[in-house]
């Protein structure tokens, strides 16, 4: 065993400088039956770590991947012997894949690499992936020239040949069957096992208790004072990165706008079906009914933000697997606003095709802001690993430094007229805001105070200032 893992070693240190373009002789290999068989589990290894940062956060480890495993180190082994036979030389069939697999393990990483995610501008993106292509067809071919050093004749090209034949099944592959990762994202409509059954009767009934307990926390407003209450509703829980944007947006309100204890979040999510209220439409419509019970509807504001998946149809859909649940149309949330009597509020919508609220929702006293102007505007539907592009804007970027709403806006669409110049997106989104001339007036008075003051004066009862 200690050979063995020596012996991998070796290997691993060789097929780096390979893939590194740097010196390495034929003879730098341990070639044999065992160094094959633990390079492949090295290399199914690498693959799982890197398929669980691209899927795990939002999937589920899937067998399938193996097979995928399985067919990748066939057809190398199959090629390899091809080669072996073309070029009447045995050794080949099992040199090729020791000292290809060798080197693999960086070219995985590079491979899987996340350069959206990492802020890298998507044309740059493609343009690396088109990089790291090209970098492991010259590792083939320079694999096949390594295990070619004892021949003198045509060995360039033959080099060259065999490694094309080496790279020919990244193209055909697929062709013969699905290439599976060993994380798997969720079906739309699958239930998460890891988690609880959100239609199970012990889910549903502790989801009545959740909200209850949720409600019952919420403070009254104070007389003299305009107070904002923030109601936060994450609807997809196809995507974790709305839970954590209205997670994020609510702990920005509670700490920079003074909504501690007058802020509750919705949530659509398979981990918080037993720690936070799910987000329907009719839990929405209790806390806006509960909240216009605490507050006072002449001097308070109700900020209520939407963060979901959109539609063309002017939908904001809702959804939880294993449950059928209403999508928020404008007319059912206006709806609910004016049912519960809550009259100066502000609506932020972080969705795509989330143009088609505006001109439903603005109103005198109404606040309406929008991540996108129009339906043709595709990325304004893209989420980051950790929230929505225009939440992360708004909220993380501007409220979290503006003083007022509107600037905050400003600061928002900055950011997305800066991201769009830089990866070169079109057409822009132009996110949109409308604010009433009734609500207008209202603004200055929920100007940002500061979430260490808000405490402060949350404890001795005197107002923040």
């Amino acid at each position: 065993m200690l050979a063995l893992a020596r012996d991998l070693a070796v290997n691993l240190a060789a097929g780096l400088r390979l893939a590194l373009m740097l010196p390495v002789r034929r003879l730098a290999f341990r070639v044999g039956p065992a160094a094959l068989i633990a390079l492949l589990v090295i290399s199914a290894a690498v693959q799982i770590g890197t398929d669980a940062v691209r899927y795990g956060e939002g999937g589920a480890f899937s067998w399938y991947g193996l097979g995928s495993e399985v067919l990748s180190g066939g057809l190398l082994l199959l090629t390899a012997t091809i080669l072996a036979l073309a070029f009447r030389d045995p050794p080949l069939a099992l040199a090729v894949p020791v000292i290809v697999l060798a080197s693999f393990p960086v070219l995985q990483v590079a491979n899987a690499m996340p350069w959206q995610r990492l802020g890298v501008p998507r044309v740059a993106a493609d343009a690396l992936d088109t990089v790291v292509l090209a970098w492991i067809v010259a590792v083939l071919v320079r694999a096949v020239h390594v295990a070619l050093e004892h021949r003198r004749s045509h060995r360039v090209l033959r080099a060259i040949g065999g490694g094309l034949l080496l790279a020919a099944p990244i193209l055909y592959a697929p062709a013969i069957a699905p290439i599976e990762p060993w994380f798997a994202p969720l079906a739309r409509d699958e239930g998460d096992s890891r988690h609880p059954n959100p239609a199970s009767e012990p889910v549903l009934a502790l989801q009545a208790t959740i909200l209850d307990h949720a409600l019952d926390a919420l403070e009254d407003g104070r007389p003299g004072r305009a107070d904002l209450y923030f109601v936060g509703f994450a609807g997809d829980a196809t995507e974790d990165a709305f839970r954590r944007d209205v997670e994020a947006a609510q702990r920005v309100m509670d700490e920079r706008w003074g909504t501690e204890g007058r802020s509750l979040a919705l949530v659509n999510s398979t981990r918080t079906l037993l720690s936070a209220p799910m987000a329907t439409l009719t839990h929405l419509r209790a806390a806006l009914d509960e909240i216009a019970a605490a507050m006072d509807a002449d001097e308070d504001v109700v900020m209520v933000y939407v963060a979901t998946t959109g539609s063309p149809r002017r939908e904001l859909e809702v959804h939880m697997p294993g449950l059928e649940l209403v999508p928020l149309t404008p007319e059912l949330l206006k709806s609910a606003l004016d049912d519960a009597g809550i009259r100066h509020r502000i609506v932020v919508i972080s969705a795509c095709h989330a143009g088609g609220f505006l001109q439903e929702l603005a109103d005198d006293d109404t606040v309406v802001i929008v991540a996108a102007q129009s339906d043709a505007s595709p990325h304004a539907c893209d989420v980051g690993s950790d929230a929505t592009l225009f939440g992360d804007a708004f909220f993380r970027q501007g409220m979290a430094t503006a003083n007022g709403v509107a600037q905050a806006f400003d600061v928002a669409r900055a950011s997305v007229e800066a991201r769009e110049l830089a990866q070169g997106l079109a057409p822009p989104a132009t996110p949109q805001m409308r604010i009433g001339p009734g609500i207008a007036a209202r603004l200055p008075g929920i100007e940002r105070r500061g979430g260490a003051a808000q405490r402060e004066a949350r404890r001795s009862g005197v107002p923040a200032v």
